[in-house]
């Protein structure tokens, strides 16, 4: 018996190939091909081992979830002074979170440590004149917003160009328990240009998206979805009135006792004065004046400051028809309780006039008065 090699044949398996000697057995100058079904099984079988290792992807040990997430942003009422500058900070709003959860499962690789790459995105426009600052629904007003970690060791780092990110390293043994930092999220509102008088609805911000990378998951991500869904809520209101006087003495005159001798609500010694705003047309002006030394007071008589002798009185505001005023809460909200309208904003002075008067509200005795007023503005 002979044996003698032949030519070489090639085995493929999909996008495999194999290249494989073929022998043929001699007997007599009869050929045959004893094993040679066998040896290309063989090879079949070695190819596809081969073409399987070769196309198995990568795997990230570190594996994480996210909480807290779709926040809806709630501003309350934020004021804009007259002629505020460009790039003016007009409000803080409330410091957000969300919370990476991650381990190291035990069915994963031996990896126990790893970093995660928390990359936060939007395709929101830019403001103009900014890279840092996002238009919201309101013409005027951007919004920035700023993340940090101390958890993570990551400082505080703005929304940049439509990106940011914040990593976090993580260490821990196979199947240990969650790590979860807390990631910080600050938005403030920046005017961005002009912005119309009045109040405005603020309805909607730029959404924000997450996705995760890992240190150890090659070019694999991970989009977990938005921190901020990009409704919002709240006011705005852009000033169209300054105050040229914002501390405003109003010297009583002196009343006698028996001024009061009515009973309770008489009223003695009116004291004109006025409040005097300059303004520019666009909106009407409403105001809610409250009582300085006990701001939950809703009547119409401020209480006396603790350094006052005389007993018995208040100090009333009256309006320009003739009412007392009642007193509220020293707030610019639209609504506010016992606001009221000023009337139109003029392109010029607006002269708000208002009478102070004592008011008898107990068993009087004589001595000293004096009493506190705010005044808070607001603009439809």
């Amino acid at each position: 018996m002979k044996v003698k090699q032949m030519s070489k044949r090639r085995f493929v398996d999909g996008e495999q190939g194999c290249w494989a000697n073929r022998w043929d057995v001699v007997t007599g100058g009869n050929k045959r091909r004893a094993g040679d079904v066998f040896i290309r099984l063989l090879l079949r079988i070695a190819c596809v081992l081969i073409a399987g290792l070769a196309c198995a992807p990568a795997q990230a040990n570190l594996t994480c979830g996210i909480t807290a997430m779709n926040k809806v942003i709630s501003a309350g009422t934020i004021s804009v002074p007259v002629s505020a500058p460009v790039g003016t900070t007009v409000g803080t709003l409330a410091t957000d979170s969300f919370q990476p959860t991650c381990n190291f499962p035990a069915s994963g690789l031996s990896d126990t440590s790893a970093t995660l790459y928390t990359d936060v995105t939007t395709t929101a426009a830019l403001a103009s004149g900014f890279t840092d600052v996002y238009q919201t629904g309101i013409a005027g007003l951007g919004i920035r917003y700023t993340f940090s970690s101390p958890e993570c060791g990551a400082p505080n780092a703005t929304l940049t160009n439509g990106a940011v990110r914040v990593s976090c390293n993580f260490a821990g043994p196979l199947n240990g328990p969650t790590m979860s930092p807390y990631i910080y999220i600050t938005p403030t509102l920046v005017v961005t240009g002009p912005i119309k008088s009045g109040a405005s609805s603020f309805t909607t911000v730029p959404n924000i998206v997450i996705t995760y990378r890992t240190s150890d998951g090659g070019a694999n991500y991970w989009v977990k979805g938005s921190v901020y869904t990009g409704a919002a809520t709240g006011t705005l209101t852009h000033a169209t009135c300054s105050v040229n006087q914002s501390n405003v003495s109003v010297i009583m005159p002196t009343a006698d006792t028996q001024s009061f001798s009515t009973g309770i609500g008489a009223v003695a010694a009116p004291q004109s004065f006025t409040l005097s705003l300059s303004c520019s047309t666009g909106a009407t002006v409403l105001i809610t004046l409250g009582d300085g030394v006990n701001p939950a007071n809703r009547g119409t008589s401020l209480q006396l400051t603790s350094d006052s002798t005389a007993k018995g009185i208040g100090v009333q505001v009256v309006n320009s028809s003739g009412s007392p005023v009642a007193f509220g809460q020293d707030s610019a909200t639209p609504g506010n309780a016992n606001q009221w309208s000023a009337g139109a904003s003029p392109n010029g002075t607006l002269q708000i006039p208002l009478t102070a008067r004592y008011v008898r509200t107990g068993v009087v005795s004589a001595g000293t008065v004096k009493a506190l007023a705010t005044f808070t503005m607001s603009y439809q």
